[in-house]
């Protein structure tokens, strides 16, 4: 099979399960996903055998949306429009393509955090156990400014 066979069969696989809007962004996602593989150095044959079965995908496409829209089954409604299944979309094609799970970018945020409150938690450490030996030098620089402002002013 070939590339426009492959998106072909796609297309018949999502006609009238899911909108006409997210059949033709499935179709370009694919057409774009193997146009890419090819550019980078494999072959047509090597790409699609690694995408297997288009009614397959089809499948997985149809399901994501009806968990996404809260519904099962053939009768589904798009809820919040044609911006609503672009977002559902993006966020799908974002796991897609960087291979993460749908949970695991709640779990990458929350290590982010973590990570950050650490890192600040350090630095706050850092300060103070440096103003814990700062004061003392100020306290003198303080004491010495004094008495040269005096001395001045007792010279003039």
């Amino acid at each position: 099979m070939n590339r426009q066979e492959f998106v072909d069969r796609l297309k018949v696989s999502l006609s009238g399960k899911v909108s006409p809007g997210q059949v033709e962004e499935n179709a370009r996602y694919y057409e774009d996903y193997i146009n890419t593989r090819i550019r980078l150095g494999e072959t047509e044959e090597s790409v699609m055998r690694e995408l297997g079965d288009p009614r397959l995908i089809a499948r997985s496409i149809v399901a994501a949306e009806s968990g996404w829209t809260g519904e099962s089954g053939e009768d589904q409604t798009y809820g919040g429009g044609e911006e609503g299944n672009r977002r559902r979309s993006g966020r799908r094609q974002f796991f897609r393509l960087s291979g993460m799970p749908s949970w695991g970018l709640p779990v990458l945020a929350g290590g982010v955090l973590l990570f950050l409150l650490v890192v600040l938690g350090l630095l706050f450490r850092l300060v103070l156990h440096m103003l814990a030996w700062l004061w003392p030098l100020m306290a003198i620089a303080i004491v010495v400014i004094f008495f040269i402002k005096l001395f001045r002013d007792w010279l003039h």
